[in-house]
């Protein structure tokens, strides 16, 4: 029901109530009025036939006749009433019939006249069968009442004739102000109605839709909101629209293949490199895992899924081919997850060369190092004179020791990251470990005045003893290496139920903050300079990296300049065995 239709419904019902309530007050205010004047005309009258039967409330005969006249005179019905409540004279029945009449005595105007000197009541009367008028008074000190009743219509005749005046007019005011708004409303709607019917159009589509801006100011404001809210829909719509296709044309031309699932593990879109990936119908609605069709790749997606957490895998396929999965959580819109497939297979098979290159080589420098190392001891020991020659030697050993260390540290760390090295697993005694390590470089500390202290109780971890021991050695050597002469290098083992952490600290110049995310990668260095002694390798860190992972252990570093450096090393904690 439109809200023009139900506010003329309203208004014809307030008209209606209105008109009836108006009705009623008018009628009370008529029966009060014709109450109050009835009282008035009888209570002259009643006390001018009081006056006259006072002498004769003796003499029935009289009191008849006088009651009998005076009905004629003031068209009343008039009844003398003893203080017992015998009717003694009434104008309405003959002397014969008076000891018929009721007693008298409870009627409410006679009690009200006999106590206060006067009563009146409207009530109908069984006899007449009709209401009728009652004022009664009482006529002297003995309790004698003289009773009028008059026919309550015929003293409302005159005034009922303005009353339905008053009702004709007050209906009539009513209608007009029924019509009048009704009239309002049905102009009011009217725009109202057509901006309502030019929104749903442009609602349903039809663009081209304008409201028309005319009528009163309100209308006028109310469709120049709605057209300037139509432009503005229309605007984000068409931004949205290139936006979407802008985001499509990127998804249909990302190198990588990527799926969205949603939580039951349905595709809801995937990209033409997936497609050409999987060599398969990616289309939406399918499982994902009849599409894969291998549980290695789907487990990444159901753990995200389930966890509501990152995944990430590679899985390894026929023909030398390695993928990449990761699976991000998604929160919204119907998706749940959505997978990203790498094809690393190019980039592992690059490791893979670098590698074998690495090895190769070093194990081909190995023969000629060595052999420059012999000759330079060879001639060493043949007591060279200190000119020219001995200076020399000592930078041939120098070097050839530093080229041996290099090839001993690229096998080593090719080794490990070709996943090749097989760890001796075991309980090793992490503060123990560092203690050993700690007296095996104590000679190099205290050429250069540097003290190395060992603090932390027992702490013990799974994992391979010589590769731990050779983390700690490493970390120790680079923090004698930056550590200015006369300080000291401190390592401490601390932790709780759950891990065990080596930290080694020293007093160094420190690391500049942009240069902290590199420094765990091969052959990086920081500042030559800042080395106090022979500089190194640069791939101790890179190896302490990955000896850390091979025992599930994290590697991080905080540094500031001028203050030190402090390297950590998380290990997973053992229980100890009672």
């Amino acid at each position: 029901m439109r809200f023009a239709t139900r506010l003329t419904i309203v208004m014809a019902l307030l008209a209606a109530g209105s008109a009836i309530a108006l009705s009623s007050i008018v009628s009370r205010l008529v029966d009060r009025s014709v109450e109050e004047r009835s009282s008035e005309r009888l209570q002259r009258e009643s006390s001018l036939l009081a006056t006259e039967i006072a002498p004769v409330l003796g003499e029935p005969l009289a009191q008849d006749r006088i009651v009998r006249r005076a009905a004629l005179d003031l068209g009343a019905r008039i009844t003398v009433i003893r203080p017992d409540g015998v009717v003694t004279a009434d104008s309405g029945v003959t002397p014969a019939e008076l000891s018929s009449l009721e007693n008298h005595a409870r009627r409410p105007e006679v009690a009200a006249a006999r106590s206060n000197g006067s009563g009146f009541s409207v009530r109908h009367s069984a006899t007449l069968r009709r209401d009728l008028f009652y004022l009664a008074r009482r006529i002297d000190d003995r309790g004698y009442v003289v009773r009028l009743a008059l026919p309550y219509d015929d003293l409302r005749h005159i005034e009922s004739q303005y009353e339905w005046g008053a009702r004709a007019a007050i209906a009539l005011v009513c209608t007009l102000l029924f019509v009048t708004g009704s009239v309002a409303v049905r102009t009011i709607a009217r725009p109202i109605r057509q901006a309502s019917d030019a929104a749903l159009a442009v609602a349903a589509g039809d663009t081209d839709r304008t409201l028309p801006e005319e009528g009163l100011v309100e209308i006028v404001e109310l469709s120049s909101a709605i057209n300037r809210m139509k432009k503005s829909l229309l605007d984000a719509a068409a931004r949205i629209e290139r936006e979407r296709q802008l985001g499509a044309a990127v998804f249909d031309t990302l190198p990588d293949g990527i799926v969205v699932v949603d939580r039951h593990w349905r595709i809801v879109d995937a990209n033409p490199r997936l497609r050409e990936l999987l060599r398969a119908d990616c289309a939406a609605g399918l499982p994902l895992v009849d599409v894969l069709r291998d549980r290695e790749l789907f487990a990444p997606f159901e753990e995200a899924v389930k966890s509501g957490r990152s995944s990430h895998a590679t899985v390894a396929r026929a023909g030398d081919v390695t993928w990449e999965v990761s699976v991000h959580p998604l929160s919204g819109g119907g998706a749940a997850a959505v997978g990203i497939i790498h094809d690393v297979s190019s980039f592992r098979q690059n490791e893979s060369m670098r590698r074998r290159f690495v090895s190769d080589i070093s194990h081909e420098l190995r023969t000629p190092v060595a052999s420059i190392a012999a000759a330079a001891e060879t001639l060493a020991s043949l007591g060279a004179r200190e000119g020219e020659e001995r200076p020399l030697i000592d930078v041939i050993s120098r070097q050839a020791g530093r080229m041996r260390e290099l090839l001993d540290d690229l096998t080593d760390l090719t080794f490990i990251e070709s996943g090749e090295i097989a760890l001796e697993r075991g309980s090793v005694d992490l503060t123990a470990t560092a203690r050993e390590v700690a007296a095996d470089v104590q000679p190099a500390a205290q050429s250069r005045h540097i003290g190395i202290v060992v603090e932390g109780q027992s702490a013990l971890i799974e994992g391979d003893r010589r590769r731990i021991a050779q983390i700690v050695r490493n970390l120790i050597d680079n923090a004698i290496k930056f550590s200015s002469d006369g300080t000291t290098v401190r390592v401490s083992v601390e932790g709780d139920d759950k891990q065990a952490v080596l930290s080694v600290a020293d007093s160094g110049e420190g690391i500049p903050e942009r240069e902290l995310s590199r420094i765990f990668q091969r052959f990086y260095q920081v500042d030559r300079s800042r080395s106090k002694v022979r500089p190194g390798s640069g791939l101790g860190l890179a190896i302490v990296k990955h000896l850390a992972q091979l025992h599930r252990a994290t590697v991080d570093v905080e540094s500031a300049v001028g203050v030190g450096s402090t390297f950590r090393v998380r290990f997973p904690r053992i229980q100890e065995e009672a």
